[in-house]
């Protein structure tokens, strides 16, 4: 899965850590291809390379370069891959598999994502909120995860996670093949979830401004989405050469299609998911809150930065994988998995203001149960002299609120106009329950 020649021998003749050897160079010329052979023999021939012993060529980086020249110009991909194991053995490499952790890790984020969204829909039917267009969004990008996360499990075990050297030519080339889906069940998946979250802003903020900037903002993404959509079946001409480039020596287009497409689309991503950070704070910082309370819901609002984060890890996988001289594997299966990773904690950002709103349900019953009274002597909103709230004759609302459009709200909030606040034009509260999320 890299370019041909350079990365192979820079894994098998162990560039970065040479071992004793457990077996000699001399296997490796007596069962190594005729191609490879001669490669070795020329490169061995070589003044810079006479009188040097095992130990210095496995560890000799010049070395690796010439020889991987060599190959490239001599050698099918078949060829070399059988080269590579003889001299991995020879060099001392173990072989890598990260297969376990690839399977344990995705796994248990997907299972997580299916808790948390078991969660949003309990609470839907327990506190008989109403079903909205975030609603379906989450259902919608779950179905796509399940899919995802399958053909995930059956490209690790095709060989995701081994060096691909030890791989057969099917289990390469149908790997390549599941790609194709990995990439498509991503870039949809995706954008669903980011479609969850911004339409739950509308459900929440009522400011007509902000309802503007989140639609333009869906837009862009349904745009982002749809167009690297068709671009997947456009990364190589034909499609076919994805799964099959790398048997024709032209596995550097494979994987310079891969980069063109998967890097700007990391990186619009990230700046979306940032922009979706920044969004809900321009509202609730205006809240007329006291500071504490304003700090609570603001650190429910940025759960997403756990999102951002993953986003982030993924496109410094995909930026150390483009960058790489021979487009190392290594990089490009992190970033598959921190791929399947980001789906998963985008469903569970999308589910938290559900369960936080069941969690404080379930507290509140708790309270009552043992007879606990809540302080209704301790006001939420800022002391009228520090900032009153004034209520718009027109629209009855002034400044960054939160309404209950789909009853995202507290149920049970009763809130009430004082003899004061008809007189001044303010609202009053009864306890701090009633400003619940």
């Amino acid at each position: 899965m890299v370019r041909v020649g350079l990365l192979f021998v820079l894994a098998a003749l162990c560039l970065l850590y040479g071992t004793a050897a457990a077996q000699s160079l001399g296997s490796v010329l007596t069962d190594a291809p005729k191609c490879a052979t001669e490669c070795l023999f020329d490169v061995l021939a070589r003044k810079e390379f006479v009188g040097k012993n095992q130990t210095v060529i496995c560890t000799d980086k010049q070395f690796a370069n010439a020889i991987g020249d060599c190959l490239t110009a001599k050698c099918t991909m078949r060829q070399t891959m059988d080269f590579i194991k003889m001299s991995a053995a020879v060099c001392g490499i173990r072989p890598t598999n990260d297969q376990t952790m690839y399977r344990v890790a995705t796994i248990t984020m997907a299972a997580l994502a299916i808790v948390f969204f078991a969660l949003r829909i309990i609470a839907k039917v327990v506190l008989s909120l109403p079903w909205g267009l975030d609603d379906t969004l989450t259902v919608l990008s779950v179905v796509f995860m399940i899919p995802f996360l399958v053909v995930l499990q059956i490209s690790i075990t095709l060989g995701l996670g081994l060096d691909m050297w030890y791989l057969s030519d099917y289990q390469i080339t149908t790997a390549f093949q599941y790609f194709i889906f990995v990439e498509v069940f991503y870039v949809v998946g995706l954008v669903i979830v980011k479609a969850a979250v911004l339409c739950f802003f509308l459900r929440i903020f009522p400011d007509n401004k902000f309802r503007v900037v989140v639609k333009c903002t869906l837009a862009f993404n349904f745009l982002m989405g749809i167009t690297f959509f068709v671009l997947v079946f456009f990364q190589t001409q034909p499609l076919s050469l994805f799964w099959e480039g790398w048997q024709k020596q032209q596995a550097h287009l494979v994987m310079s299609g891969i980069t063109k497409l998967t890097l700007p689309h990391a990186g619009l991503s990230l700046l979306v998911d940032v922009w979706m950070l920044i969004l809900p704070l321009t509202q609730l910082w205006g809240l007329g809150l006291k500071l504490r309370k304003k700090l609570g819901v603001i650190a429910m609002f940025s759960v997403g930065i756990f999102l951002t984060i993953v986003a982030a890890i993924r496109v410094s996988e995909l930026v150390l994988f483009a960058s790489s001289a021979d487009l190392t594997v290594l990089n490009a299966q992190k970033a598959i998995i921190w791929s399947s990773i980001e789906i998963c904690v985008g469903i569970m950002v999308a589910c938290m203001p559900h369960i936080h709103h069941l969690v404080r349900h379930i507290a509140s019953k708790i309270r009552k149960t043992n007879g606990e009274m809540e302080d209704s002597n301790q006001g939420v909103f800022v002391d009228r002299s520090l900032a009153t709230i004034t209520v718009d004759n027109a629209t009855g609302t002034t400044g960054p609120q939160l309404h209950d459009e789909g009853g995202l709200l507290e149920k049970n909030i009763m809130a009430s106009a004082t003899t004061d606040s008809r007189n001044t034009g303010s609202l009053g509260y009864s306890s701090d329950a009633e400003t619940q999320v």
